[in-house]
């Protein structure tokens, strides 16, 4: 059984059944070659349950686009393309990116750009890129340490959501991923916030309504802005914070994961929020409260604080020169486009290492 979502004319086939709607969309597209791109990990456990399921794509090309943030450089693209090349893809190729949420950002760049545009699919293997990072059509590269600079939005024939690849992650993936699901649940939907704030760490089988609820969220909310003014905007809850410090931390060569970041920076937002709008405190510390339950608390030196300011004003939300953040009203109500203070950045800092 399988689950069918669309975002802009892209189906999301999500469930145990999912993975075989490849066979469909391939015998449609004709590809007159097809290449796969993988890292090390998606080679070595998720590969071999793809072709299980699709005998057909034995013959196809893998390539190993490396590991880590460190695939969306623009030199690993430039090499990439390359041995696209060199194995003559045309653009009637097919191109899966079989992967976490980088492969899928980094993949889905190869694809739009290299010969004006080849047609690819996501099948995302991690929590994070199945709850996230594989749906809207947003691809890119990172410049240098500054994440998400170079991309543009770009649709993938569609997205393979097959939840039994999550079994071959390490648990930390795992735990990555849920400050992407607490911020669904914080910007959109009280009750699944209720719901999960109670729970702790999710298991396997409660993952699967969970990534159903996440995919059901995210695309009725890009239907309304795809190319990301207002309504899509909801969706950055926690990232200018967040991918400030992910940013900090690549450019010291020390990089945590999207998620760890994501952690800190949706308890600062939620802190910001509480400045701005007035909520109970308990709201707060709540929020604060069930994120540290489960994430680590992170190091941050209080000497680093302005270089963080620094990547927030990189955010491309902000616009003439005012630092735009999303934030939340209440628990499922968020606010795009507010405009925030360096002194309430600093202060949210301040109030994450005190926790």
């Amino acid at each position: 059984m399988f689950s069918e979502f669309i975002f802009h004319d892209t189906p999301v086939f999500v469930g145990l059944d999912s993975i075989s709607r490849l066979n469909h969309f391939i015998r449609d597209l004709k590809p007159s070659k097809i290449f796969i791109l993988v890292d090390l990990n998606t080679k070595t456990h998720c590969l071999p349950i793809l072709f299980k399921h699709n005998p057909g794509l034995i013959n196809s090309h893998v390539i190993d686009v490396g590991l880590g943030e460190s695939i969306k450089s623009v030199s690993n693209f430039k090499l990439v393309c390359k041995t696209l090349m060199s194995q003559h893809i045309d653009r009637n190729s097919l191109i899966l990116n079989l992967g976490g949420g980088v492969i899928c950002d980094f993949g889905g760049f190869v694809s739009s750009v290299l010969k004006r545009g080849i047609h690819f699919i996501n099948v995302p293997t991690s929590l994070m890129s199945q709850v996230d990072a594989s749906i809207g059509g947003k691809v890119g590269l990172n410049l240098g340490e500054y994440k998400n600079q170079i991309g543009l939005f770009s649709n993938p024939k569609s997205v393979i959501i097959y939840p039994p690849f999550l079994s071959s992650l390490p648990q930390e993936h795992i735990l990555s991923a849920h400050s992407e699901i607490y911020k669904y649940a914080l910007i959109y939907d009280a009750f699944l916030w209720k719901k999960i704030s109670v729970i702790g760490l999710l298991d396997i089988s409660t993952l699967n309504t969970i990534i159903h609820k996440c995919v059901e969220i995210k695309t009725s909310i890009i239907e309304l802005d795809y190319h990301d003014f207002n309504d899509r905007r909801k969706l950055n809850f926690g990232h200018s914070i967040g991918h400030a410090i992910e940013s900090v931390f690549l450019n010291k060569n020390k990089p945590i994961s999207h998620g760890f970041a994501l952690s800190i920076g949706i308890i600062c937002e939620t802190y910001i929020s509480y400045l701005k709008y007035g909520f109970s405190k308990n709201i707060l510390n709540r929020v604060a409260e069930v994120i540290l339950n489960i994430f680590p608390s992170i190091l941050l030196h209080s000497t680093e604080d302005n270089l963080i300011l620094e990547y927030v004003k990189s955010d491309k939300k902000n616009s003439q020169g005012l630092l735009n953040f999303t934030l939340i009203k209440d628990i499922g109500v968020a606010e795009v486009n507010c405009s925030v203070f360096e002194k309430d950045i600093l202060s949210s800092l301040d109030f994450y290492r005190k926790k």
